[in-house]
């Protein structure tokens, strides 16, 4: 399926924008944890624990951004052989199990957050704990915006303005 994106707006490219900090951060902060361990001889806990949470965040946002392209994991080979319309019809209906789905992981991990900050749980570093679970909910809410964002593309493109031409 093709992407109906535009490449020219700024909120198209926040997921790469947004990962490619965070990304640059953790490589950073990695490089500072390596020559404490290696030429100082001694170490800091806290390097590790928040690259993986910056980890964390960067791949639930790249989540996002796959949606957007259509670049995630799908096994196209039953689709790619359906006729136009059908072709169209289905890939709104992966669209829509996709919204589902990514719906219903947002609605649990929410409930997980509120709970995690309601019993103040933290990590070894005084981390509050809801924030690490936090870069899921983030994901899964910015992967439904762009579940939203093809599926009102799908149909005005698709089927809206090929009703239009005819």
């Amino acid at each position: 399926m093709k992407a109906y994106y535009n490449e020219n707006k700024f909120y198209n490219h926040l997921e790469e924008w947004v990962g490619a900090v965070l990304l640059a951060v953790m490589v950073v902060l990695l490089f500072v944890q390596v020559i404490m361990r290696y030429v100082l001889k001694t170490s800091a806990a806290w390097i590790s624990e928040y690259s993986l949470y910056m980890f964390m965040y960067f791949v639930f946002l790249a989540c996002s951004g796959a949606f957007l392209r259509n670049d995630h994991i799908q096994i196209v080979a039953v689709i790619e052989k359906l006729p136009g319309k059908m072709k169209d019809l289905a890939n709104l209906f992966l669209y829509i199990v996709d919204l589902i789905f990514v719906t219903a992981v947002g609605y649990y991990v929410l409930l997980r957050v509120l709970d995690q900050m309601a019993m103040k749980t933290v990590s070894i570093t005084q981390f509050p704990m809801w924030l690490m679970s936090a870069s899921l909910l983030l994901g899964m809410g910015a992967s439904a915006v762009r579940c939203l964002m093809n599926i009102y593309f799908i149909i005005r493109y698709e089927f809206l303005n090929s009703r239009e031409g005819k």
